[in-house]
């Protein structure tokens, strides 16, 4: 059978989706925007009124969607509808592939020309089904249309492997609007899984889920992602979206002309995150590892690692560091430590093992935790005195630091602890606002180290062998 194809395109698109609230709203959003993307779509189906929409908003460079799942519309009156604005005004419309009749589709193509049509498929299963997938792509190549959309849940690493192998099979350029747990990050990465185009909304008026804001495609410098672009991030659980690195490094690379991004990997098992890295044949320039992945990531490379923790790993030499314990060395020639001072490490995590590590040379350290069982295994491991929280009230400290998210959220630090006010602080969690332990610091004038302070340490080495694997 013959197969149909309105060529593919030439250069990687951004489509911003603007939804038919009102007439007032589309007309303001055209007009901040209309310079700014590739393409606009407009959501009649947003609006019961659909046929109200300003049409002196439409040009060929703008999409028309009403989607049957919004609008209960028949589908004959919505092609109708459709096919006019074709005629009128030359615009791309979007028309749901399920719902074409394959016997018989040449009566479609009258009607609306392959060069104004986007043929999608929308699947809001949690668990996607690739080769249902594989045949809508076979469908797609037997009749004309300027593109393919595909809307699926990518919900674990491995799925990108799989939708980057069938959109390559697509005979024409692929619009992939990934949803999902990963939806975000397969947006994001769009050219990579072989799409030319993806969807991004306006903020608080997003058109469908796991799609990126204007402000994010400005973060990760989206417009400038191509297919040669290095992929890097960080590593960890669902609070590395509020790290500084997705500011710091793609600022850094957008103002050095570097092309790479730096973006949150969420990952929930380790090991299908390393799958993807080892399979996708993708260039990745390196990863920052945060909890709750720092001691478990060197352990599927070598057993020189030893357990320990690390938060940078370096795919292409298989390297891994720990840049936090060079944090620590900073913090402490900060803070003007004497190796005789007596300290408190509060915690029982991979950050409180770095701490017990660059503190080896110091003669009184100490370690307390909530966990007494791990905080007693990590004292014995290190050779030194554990604390119960219960009896810190009577005791201390030269210089006390906090290895817990106590504070991220508001939490009192000494309140919880029962600590009296040490002499120095390092204060390790981090977020829009100064934690309740930093204000006092500033209040009673105490000697400091914060998170931020902490983080940009350890991120200037990170930044040094990031770039080292872009160059």
């Amino acid at each position: 059978m013959e197969t149909y194809s309105c060529g593919k395109q030439k250069n990687p698109m951004i489509i911003l989706s603007i939804p038919f609230l009102d007439e007032k709203f589309v007309e303001k959003q055209f007009e901040k925007f209309r310079n700014q993307f590739d393409l606009i779509e407009f959501r009649l189906d947003f609006n019961e009124n659909y046929k109200s929409f300003p049409v002196d908003l439409i040009n060929p460079k703008t999409i028309i969607t009403i989607k049957n799942y919004a609008l209960r519309i028949e589908f004959e009156k919505k092609i109708d509808f459709l096919a006019e604005l074709t005629k009128k005004f030359g615009c791309l419309v979007d028309l749901e592939i399920e719902k074409i009749d394959f016997s018989n589709p040449i009566n479609l193509f009258v009607e609306i020309p392959g060069e104004n049509l986007i043929l999608s498929f929308h699947d809001f299963s949690l668990k996607t089904d690739f080769n249902k997938i594989e045949n809508i792509v076979a469908k797609s190549n037997l009749i004309p249309s300027k593109f393919l959309k595909i809307a699926v849940n990518i919900s674990i690493y491995s799925d990108l492997l799989e939708i980057s192998r069938i959109i390559k099979k697509s005979e024409k350029p692929v619009i992939f609007a990934g949803m999902g747990k990963l939806g975000k990050i397969s947006r994001i990465l769009y050219n990579h899984l072989n799409a030319e185009a993806t969807f991004v909304g306006l903020e608080n008026h997003k058109t469908a889920a796991a799609q990126l804001t204007v402000a994010e495609t400005e973060r990760y410098n989206l417009k400038f992602i191509d297919k040669n672009t290095k992929i890097g991030g960080i590593v960890g659980g669902e609070q590395i979206e509020k790290s500084l690195g997705l500011k710091f490094y793609n600022e850094y690379f957008r103002k050095n002309n570097l092309n790479a991004v730096y973006i949150p990997f969420i990952v929930n098992k380790l090991e299908d995150f390393l799958n993807w890295v080892r399979n996708s044949k993708l260039d990745f320039f390196g990863f920052s590892v945060t909890m709750p992945h720092k001691k478990e990531i060197g352990k599927y490379f070598s057993q020189k690692q030893n357990n320990s923790p690390v938060n940078l790993y370096i795919p292409s030499a298989n390297e891994f560091f720990n840049t936090d314990f060079i944090a620590f060395q900073k913090a402490i020639r900060f803070l003007k430590i004497k190796t005789s001072d007596k300290i408190l490490i509060f915690g029982n995590g991979a950050t409180a093992e770095t701490a017990l590590n660059a503190l080896a040379d110091f003669s009184s350290v100490f370690l307390s935790s909530e966990n007494k069982e791990r905080g007693k295994f990590l004292s014995q491991k290190y050779g030194r005195k554990f604390i119960p929280k219960d009896d810190l009230s009577v005791l201390t400290f030269d210089l006390t630091i906090n290895c817990t998210p106590l504070g991220m959220n508001g939490e009192d630090f000494l309140k919880y602890t029962n600590l009296k006010f040490p002499a120095k602080i390092i204060d390790l969690p981090y977020g829009n606002e100064k934690t309740p332990l930093i204000r006092k610091c500033e209040e009673k004038k105490i000697l400091f180290a914060d998170g931020k302070m902490f983080w940009k340490w350890q991120a200037e080495i990170q930044l040094q062998k990031f770039v080292a694997n872009i160059k």
